[in-house]
């Protein structure tokens, strides 16, 4: 009797509609919030290299890495997990130092160039807001790939995330290039405007 009722539940059109109805509400929600986090990480890849682009050495990372903080905290509201700075820190430094051909030696030889005078701050705004931007997505798609997953900061494997980070690294430098173009022209018409 049991297995009737259970058939006669099965096949009741009412029952069916709303298990569709409440997958597809929960399907609007993930595509709601990818959407939202994909928009949020490309905010901060614009802010990563309008900072990279401060013509002051070593502040530059300094203010990439705490936007880098800043959107994971973010993204980590939007998903429902805990945040913690430290852990968040760890993360950042697991990714782009492990992965980087030429790790962080190179950014902060980039960053170090600002200092000398004249060209110095040409060179390193050649390639830094480039590879802060990428280095940027890069962060923002992994823990977005490993919060859809379930996972939460503490349980974060930069090993296992290294292959994703590099290919989103190579995407990000492509939007970061773009953003960086948007952010010079928009500094040269600020100057024009001081100018005139």
């Amino acid at each position: 009797m049991a297995s009737r009722t259970t058939a006669s539940k099965a096949e009741d059109p009412i029952e069916a509609d709303t298990d569709a109805a409440g997958t597809e509400t929960d399907v609007e929600f993930d595509v709601t919030r990818e959407l939202t986090g994909d928009n949020l990480i490309k905010d901060y890849v614009i802010a990563s290299v309008a900072a990279s682009i401060v013509p002051v050495a070593f502040f530059d990372i300094a203010a990439v890495v705490a936007i880098q903080l800043r959107m994971i905290q973010k993204l980590s509201n939007l998903y429902g997990k805990p945040f913690s700075e430290r852990l968040g820190r760890k993360v950042i430094y697991a990714l782009a130092g492990g992965v980087l051909g030429y790790g962080a030696g190179y950014v902060v030889a980039a960053s170090a160039t600002k200092m000398i005078p004249g060209i110095g701050w040409m060179v390193g705004m050649v390639s830094l807001p480039v590879v802060a931007g990428g280095s940027t997505y890069a962060v923002g798609r992994s823990i977005m790939k490993h919060y859809e997953e379930g996972g939460t900061l503490m349980d974060f494997n930069a090993s296992k995330m290294r292959e994703f980070y590099k290919e989103q690294f190579e995407k990000g430098k492509d939007l970061a290039r773009k953003a960086k173009d948007k952010v010079k022209g928009e500094a040269k018409e600020v100057a024009e405007e001081a100018a005139s």
